[in-house]
């Protein structure tokens, strides 16, 4: 199976007891027993002896000898402290029954799991460390029982083997000696050579094939006496003769196949081949023995072996996977079974097919048809490969096998079922790599052809699987990468084997050489990635995708292995990587694909890695904290508690160095025997250890120097501390030595650490023996293991908490500034993709937002010019305001001004920002981004109004769960929550200019009209709109309660902070005054508020007040049945006081307001208002010349007349209007006072809205017309304007208060909120009419020189749009023109007209642009030349301010082809006069300005206008220039002979080509400045007595209107890079092309240098001609 590779990391069997007595007598000596490290192993050693069984040695108790303790050792004296008995003998105890078979590993290894905490003895682990067997060999003798026991076996080993295999596990007096052995392995072996029957005139190829279970025999034997450590004893003549044998036995099979599809006969070579593979076996079990006669490695035996090998491996590849057959192998090898797999197949391994979906369905389909044949080869062969890797440490071999041998290994990648024999060619790839320098470049290419080989999806196949990691598989090509990294860190020879502090003190190794294997390591990693970027930079377009797909694959899987113990080169690959895609690889490339890549891959390491950072630092892990603490003191450490779990019951372990305490289940371990012996934290543990090795370093350094007596050996140096760093480094160290396989790969993973940690270590170089002990520190220190064990999650934690301090954890920010500064890119695409790498590094930690250079260059996106890049960067701030507000409320300002972005998507993102930010921290100060939200409430797009009111409704009027269990302290009944709400609304109005925006969130909130179409549809819940109404009462008590507090505890100086609580409940009673009339207390509000009307401050703020409080009365006054009488009359003599004294007149028209509405509701009748109106006609008619009391008057007569009309009306005293009128007209609209007249037109006009019939009249009419004419002042233009305004409004608000059923509600006297639309108004009252009357005079004035008079129009023609009073045709021209209007909300509301009118009507629209665009012309030059604001700055470049309103007018129409041509054709058609008229130079001028200044976005707009260009050039342009000729033939003073003679040799037809070639000719634009061109002329005195001036210069100016265009039509082919070719094959039939671009130049139009005059005499038109004709 695919897992029985983890044998070879189970313990080693058993160890007999008769395991050492073969010694030989010369061995060295026992290195010096008074070491330092010896002396502090003395309680284990006396543990050790105290449980040793010596029985087999024969003692007796009469052995024993009384030794003088003065005469021994230190050690000798120390251990018998310890334990006293210790060298004395004690009878055997019996043991268990050893292991009967390798098959039992699995409860070895149990068994030996639980004895990780105990101590053994130092010759066990010497002799397991030096056990002369290595793992491989191990695994592959397990394979071989199995093989034996499996049932292709045909009979067991030979009796003889198998009894002395029986007598090798036994210990009694019968083992047979080593004479005994290697004479027994000489009988078989000649037995076995005999067998192969060599006759004596046959060739060597006809040697016969010894049988399967003979070699087998032979393999068993041969591992026997290997185990014995006797293989190299055998004499050389019987060895050499075997492997004589051996290689005719791999000869006689040579070409043979198991494989069925290859071979017809494979069942007859079965036996030959897997002959061949154990005699193989055979072989290399001999040669990969230590110390064999270097004459047995013949080369050419080798050779044949490896050749052997691949072949097949190869046949069990195909025989496997059907896909590698069809690529691998030859076409007429395979035989034609009709497998549809195989004929769906191309040959060659250059074919694309083998990543077709049908390949891979194939080779599933196949993945179970592998015979049991192949499965034993394979086997067979991993168990071969597994020799082969340690052949290459025995022995070096030629270039040519080497090379054949790895290309073999490298074939194994090709299938994806094979993973045993792939992690076999691995380890024999890594080996290559490590122990011949000279291939690795070779290696690393292979390496690079089998990525480019493998698969690509995002899917790929990963079937190495991790070490103890549950779900975690990685592509085997990775797992290839990061060995051979790992193994170009070449471990020293003398450390390799089994080493003690001698061999570490006499190994010549270099300071730097730990520095030069990681620069190797490193150089590895360029090599491969340079490559590889190289390959994706030069890959073809259809080859990007798998480029980038295999490098994405890659790089996961290293994320996927990076902190993981037994791999600690994924750091480095990926540290290369990353300085390569920084540097012109990446984003430093002039590919902006290659950049793009190059930010995907640094934004997902980069975020990994803060990932990682996180998780570290929120790691308590107590190991850790040793990293993490500046004082490591015992004052830090727990008593009593668990220093895992922090518990502090059920413990019964405690370290014996420190005191720390733990749970035996927090620390793995169960058996209570641990429990009871001394046991020391790894923490102390390694400390001892480093200790130890830093003194003993030391110690041999002064020895070293001064070489002096030898009392000096048993001094100590003062070693120096060992640092926190190292001693978790060193629990790293050991627990990948204790806890990995025991193999190459384990120690050349532990010696990369120590490499990275060496070049980290800026004294290092000093140290290097003491780093080279590290290595080995359990050997050269005897050590058995009695340090509690760690676990791997333990040890993962440690790894990541040390990765964190690495060159590639340190890169972290290199790498985000880098991405931050990519933010800046030129490339909106770069930028985009930065911002998504900037927020996956955001998303592994969200305080990254807080760092200053990440808000800085964030924010910086937020005014991005791509709205993309601004949505995307305001997407990464707002993903995690909920989860962290306060680092949100550090973007606050700035996603607020983002509100008015120009991108919808970016205003809508912004706004749901601040919505979920006030809603995760609903106590933050967000008033300001309140008030920009809210300014956005009647915002263009109909979407954004929708979320803007929905976002108030979830933070004010949407009850949240429990909002009523809390009332506010002060006594009052309104929950706590509300009265929150109240005050964020009224914090929010404190910053606004006006409360309208406010009033529209309230209206549109208590209707829910945002909520989408599916929902109104579905109906609308009334316990909804009930609990609204609810939450609205209680903010407008709320309101109320404040605005008595604040009185209380306000002085006469801080009054006004009363304001905004009251224009809150003005906004409130503006929308809906019946949640001013409580049912229990309808007139509560007024009684209220009522006492604030006696206010005597005169201040614009106090006005203000006034103003809203006596609104709110004069609103909820009509609802309340029986106000109270006391109340009603106070309310009439403070309303009386203030309309004749107060000094503010908004204040006076809300008092004659209110008390109109008090009189007719408390039914008082017109007693009072007669009383008024008498009072201010007599100031009128009187003689009084105050000019101030006669404005007074005029101004509040004209509102009692205005709002108690019907109240009046139905007096007893009726009201003589003729003569009010008869006074307005006759004394005051003739005064000479200018501020009189105005005032008294504003009188007029609130009369004619109580009598609307008034305008009808003859001499009202030539009045409202006279001020509404040109040439009067502005001020009495504005007050015309405003009183149709207001009549309109009225007007309005009666129609929809009559048409809703619902008494009028009073609109606001100092805003613009829109009112309901009243369908069909005008076409059924008097309005239509009056408006007709007046709206020539009003459409004029909306192109007046005055921008408050054209605004005042403006509103106008809204109004009387809305309500359908007017065509709506008779209009456009007039909003086109304002369209380009310098007042920007002149133009503004202009579009928003032409866009309605556009979508209601767009018939009307199109058929009037080219009307408009004249009109246009004409306001152009009005503002131009009388501007008083803008002139100054619209000298220099008029046309700049015309552009961008005829490109929203363009863009109006763009969509439509039909329409936009019509647009353009209009425009054209300018260009061709009638016989009636003709337009000016000037407008010609201006339209080839506007039409090369318009928005094009696809190549088939400017086409179109260039293709109408030639039209009317072809149409006009042969007449105009016969014209031209005539007019100068007849002037004989001018020299045109030149021009004749060319002219003259063309007919009609010749001028028409000659025109065609002007038009056509690419250099044909003028260079020359034709502002030199000769103007003396105009001066010249002629006759044109006999002249039709007139026509002369309609020819000149139809001339230079083709100048004009043929200008225009030069410019477009410039800007647009249009060929003559394309011009001409553009059709109208032709449809547009979706989605093509348009390359488009920044090139100006330059025509100040045309000559537009037109003649004033005959020689002037030559002038003309050349230029319009000749010169172009």
């Amino acid at each position: 199976t695919v897992h029985s590779e983890i044998a070879a990391a189970l313990p080693l069997p058993t160890l007999p007891a008769t395991l050492g007595t073969d010694l030989h007598d010369h061995d060295e000596p026992l290195a010096e027993p008074d070491r330092p490290d010896m002396i502090m192993q003395a309680a284990a050693i006396a543990r050790i002896l105290a449980s040793t069984d010596i029985s087999h040695l024969g003692f007796t108790e009469a052995d024993h000898v009384a030794v003088d303790p003065s005469e021994c050792s230190l050690l000798w004296r120390e251990v018998l402290k310890h334990n006293p008995d210790a060298f004395k003998f004690k009878p055997r105890t019996p043991q268990p029954p050893p292991s009967q078979g390798l098959l039992d590993g699995q409860e070895y290894h149990n068994r030996e799991r639980e004895k990780q905490f105990e101590d053994l003895a130092p010759n066990l682990t010497k002799a397991r460390k030096d056990h002369p067997f290595p793992p491989d060999d191990t695994s592959s003798h397990r394979e071989d029982l199995h093989n034996e026991l499996s049932p292709d076996s045909v009979a067991s080993r030979k009796p003889k083997v198998r009894k002395k295999d029986n007598s090798a596990s036994s210990s009694g007096p019968s083992i047979p000696s080593s004479q005994e052995v290697i004479a027994n392995f000489r009988e078989l072996v000649e037995d076995f050579c005999g067998k192969a029957e060599i006759p004596d005139n046959a060739d060597g190829d006809d040697w016969l094939s010894i049988a399967l279970n003979d070699v087998k025999v032979l393999v068993n034997e041969i591992t026997y006496v290997r185990s014995k450590g006797m293989l190299h004893e055998i004499p050389m003549d019987t060895l050499t003769c075997l492997l004589h044998v051996i290689d005719r036995q791999i000869r006689c099979s040579q070409g043979l196949s198991i494989d069925v599809k290859e071979n017809p006969d494979a069942a007859d070579a079965e036996h030959s081949v897997f002959s061949a593979l154990e005699s193989i076996h055979a072989a290399l079990a001999i040669m990969t023995n230590p110390d064999m006669p270097k004459q047995l490695y013949r080369e050419e035996l080798i050779e044949r072996i490896i050749d052997f090998s691949r072949h097949q491996i190869m046949d069990c590849m195909a025989a496997s996977n059907p896909t590698f057959r069809a690529l691998y192998k030859p076409a007429g090898n395979v035989t034609n079974d009709g497998d549809e797999d195989e004929d769906d197949m191309e040959n060659g391994p250059a074919s694309k097919k083998r990543r077709t979906a049908s390949n891979l369905s194939a080779r599933k389909s196949s993945a179970n048809k592998v015979s049991a044949s192949i499965y034993s080869a394979v086997q067979k062969l991993c168990l071969i490969l597994g020799f082969l890797k340690e052949l290459l440490t025995t022995v070096r071999l030629s270039d040519s096998c080497i090379l054949q041998l790895a290309k073999t290994c490298f074939t194994t990648f090709l299938v994806d079922n094979m993973q045993l024999l792939q992690l076999k060619a691995i380890g024999v790839i890594c080996m290559v790599f490590s122990s011949y320098t000279q291939h690795r470049s070779y290696l690393v290419d292979e390496t690079l052809n089998l990525v480019r080989k493998l698969q690509f999806s995002k899917n790929a196949i990963r079937t190495y699987h991790l070490a103890d990691e549950e779900q975690k598989q990685i592509q085997m090509i990775t797992a290839l990468l990061v060995h051979l990294v790992q193994f170009s860190a070449n471990v020293p020879d003398s450390l390799k084997g089994t080493v003690n502090w001698s061999t570490i003190i006499d190994a010549s190794v270099d300071a730097n050489y730990p520095i030069n294997c990681h620069e190797a390591a490193t150089e590895a990693c360029c090599l491969f990635w340079t490559n590889v970027l190289q390959r994706f930079t030069a890959a073809k377009s259809q080859d990007v995708p798998e480029a980038k797909g295999i490098i994405e694959n890659l790089v996961q899987d290293l994320l996927t292995v990076l902190n993981l113990p037994e791999y600690p080169a994924a750091a480095p690959i990926l540290e290369v990587l990353c300085v390569l895609l920084l540097q012109n690889a990446g984003l430093k490339s002039k590919d902006t694909s290659a950049r793009c890549f190059a930010i995907d891959l640094l934004g997902g390491i980069a975020s990994r890695l803060k990932r990682d950072s996180v998780i570290c630092s929120k790691e308590k892990l107590w190991i850790l904290q040793e990293l993490t603490d500046a004082e490591n003191d015992s004052s830090k450490i727990l008593k009593n508690k668990c220093c895992v779990c922090l518990g502090g019951r059920g413990i019964n372990m405690a370290c014996d160095v420190c005191g720390r305490c733990f749970h035996p289940d927090c620390m793995g371990a169960g058996s209570q025997e641990n429990l009871q012996r001394d046991s020391v934290c790894p923490l102390c543990f390694c400390k001892q250890q480093l200790s130890v090795l830093q003194s003993y370093y030391e110690l041999e350094n002064k020895e070293k120097g001064k070489r002096a007596s030898t009392a000096h050996k048993k001094k100590t140096a003062i070693p120096d501390e060992v640092t926190a760093v190292d001693t978790v480094q060193q629990i790293l160290l050991n627990y990948l030595q204790e806890a990995g396989p025991q193999d190459d790969g384990n120690l050349f993973s532990r010696w990369f650490y120590l490499c990275m940690w060496y070049k980290e270590d800026i004294s290092s170089q000093e140290k290097i023996i003491y780093y080279l002990a590290r290595l080995k520190s359990k050997e050269i220190l005897r050590d058995s293991g009695s340090g509690l064990a760690l676990s791997r999650d333990w040890a993962k934690k440690i790894c990541l908490a040390l990765g964190q301090k690495n060159s590639f954890s340190r890169g972290f920010d290199k790498i985000l500034s880098l991405l931050l500064a990519s933010l800046r890119e030129n490339s909106p695409v770069i930028r985009a993709k930065a911002l998504r790498a900037v927020s996956s590094i955001v998303e592994a930690d969200p305080e990254v937002l807080g760092d200053k250079r990440v808000q800085s260059a964030v924010e910086g996106r937020f005014c991005d010019s791509a709205i993309s890049v601004r949505e995307a960067a305001l997407e990464l701030v707002g993903r995690h305001i909920a989860s962290h507000p306060d680092v949100g409320l550090k973007y606050i300002e700035k996603v607020a001004e983002r509100i008015k972005d120009t991108g919808v998507s970016v205003r809508k993102r912004a706004i749901k920002i601040i919505r979920d930010l006030c809603a995760s921290n609903p106590n933050a100060d967000t008033s300001h981004a309140f008030v920009e939200i809210i300014s956005r409430v009647n915002d263009e797009e109909s979407s954004v109004q929708d979320l803007v009111c929905k976002t108030f409704y979830e933070l004010w009027f949407d009850e949240p769960s429990g909002s009523h269990k809390h009332l506010v302290a002060d006594g009052s009944s309104v929950p706590m929550e509300i009265a929150t709400k109240t005050e964020q609304i009224v914090d929010m109005l404190r910053k606004m200019p006006n409360h309208q925006p406010l009033i529209t969130i309230i209206k549109r909130s208590l209707t829910l009209e945002f909520l989408p179409q599916s929902s109104k549809a579905a109906g609308i819940n009334s316990s909804m709109m009930t609990s609204l109404r609810k939450r609205c009462e209680l903010i407008c008590r709320r309101l109320l309660e404040r605005i008595l507090q604040v009185e209380e505890g306000a002085d006469n100086e801080t009054k006004i902070h009363t304001l905004p609580y009251v224009l809150v409940l003005q906004a409130f009673c503006i929308v809906d005054p019946t949640l001013c009339t409580p049912v229990t207390d309808p007139s509560q509000f007024v009684v209220t508020l009522q006492p604030y009307l006696k206010n005597k401050v005169d201040s614009k703020s106090t006005a203000q007040l006034l103003e809203s409080i006596i609104f709110v009365i004069d609103a909820v006054i009509p609802l309340i049945r029986k106000p109270p009488q006391t109340v009603v009359e106070e309310l009439e003599q403070d309303l009386k006081q203030m309309i004749v004294r107060h000094s503010f007149l908004t204040v006076v028209h809300a008092c004659i307001k209110c008390l109109s509405a008090l009189s007719n509701a408390a039914g008082r009748g017109p007693r009072l208002l007669e009383y008024l109106v008498n009072l201010f006609y007599k100031h009128l008619s009187g003689p009084n010349s105050d000019g101030q009391v006669l404005g007074r008057s005029l101004f509040c007569l004209g509102l009692l007349l205005r709002y108690g009309y019907k109240l009046l009306a139905a007096s007893e005293n009726q009201l003589d209007f003729p003569k009010i009128l008869e006074l307005l007209k006759r004394r005051y609209l003739r005064r000479d006072d200018f501020s009189l007249k105005v005032r008294a037109m504003q009188a007029l006009g609130y009369i004619l809205i109580a009598k609307p019939d008034f305008m009808l009249q003859k001499d009202i009419l030539n009045l409202i017309e006279a001020s509404l004419s040109s040439d009067v002042d502005y001020r009495l233009k504005i007050q015309g304007l405003q009183n149709l305004y207001e009549y309109l409004r009225d007007a309005e608000s009666q129609l929809t208060a009559d048409s809703t059923g619902k008494p009028t509600v009073p609109y606001a006297t100092n805003g613009g909120s829109e009112v309901p639309v009243a369908a069909g108004a005008g076409d059924t009252n008097i309005c239509g009419g009056i408006i007709q009357l007046y709206w020539n005079s009003i459409l004029e004035r909306s192109l007046d020189m005055n921008d408050q008079v054209r605004h005042a129009a403006l509103k106008i023609v809204e109004i009387v749009l809305r309500q359908g009073l007017v065509h709506p045709i008779t209009c456009v021209p007039h909003l086109i023109a304002l369209e380009t209007d310098p007042v920007e909300g002149n133009s503004k509301l202009a579009h928003h007209l032409l866009m309605n009118m556009n979508e209601k009507y767009p018939s009307f629209f199109e058929s009037r642009l080219g009307d408009g665009l004249q009109m246009s012309f004409r306001f152009f030059e009005t503002i131009v030349s009388n501007h008083n604001v803008v002139a100054t700055n619209m000298k220099s470049n008029p046309i700049a301010f015309v552009k961008p309103g005829i490109s929203r007018i363009y863009r109006l129409i763009r969509a439509n082809r039909n329409s936009r041509n019509k647009f353009v054709h209009s425009i054209v058609r300018k260009f061709i006069s009638d016989s009636r008229s003709y337009p000016t130079i000037g407008f010609l001028v201006y339209c080839v300005e506007v039409l090369a200044s318009l928005p094009f976005t696809s190549p088939d707009e400017p086409l179109y206008l260039v293709y109408d260009i030639n039209r009317v050039i072809q149409i006009r342009a042969g007449a105009i220039e016969a014209n031209l000729k005539n007019w100068t033939s007849m002037d004989q003073q001018q020299d045109v002979v030149g021009q004749q003679d060319i002219v003259g040799q063309q007919d009609v037809v010749g001028q028409q080509y000659m025109v065609d070639n002007v038009m056509h000719e690419p250099g044909g634009y003028p260079d020359q400045n034709l502002a030199d061109s000769p103007q003396k002329m105009l001066n010249n005195s002629c006759s044109t007595s006999d002249v039709d001036m007139a026509k002369l210069q309609e020819d000149c100016h139809d001339a230079i209107a083709m100048q004009l265009l043929l200008k225009l039509k030069r410019h477009l082919k410039m800007v647009y890079s249009l060929t003559d070719a394309r011009c001409q094959a553009f059709s109208l039939k032709d449809p547009p092309k979706p989605g093509e671009a348009i390359s488009k130049q920044n090139i100006p139009l330059n025509i100040n240098n045309t000559n537009i005059s037109l003649p004033s005499c005959l020689q002037d038109v030559a002038l003309v001609y050349q230029v319009a004709f000749l010169k172009m």
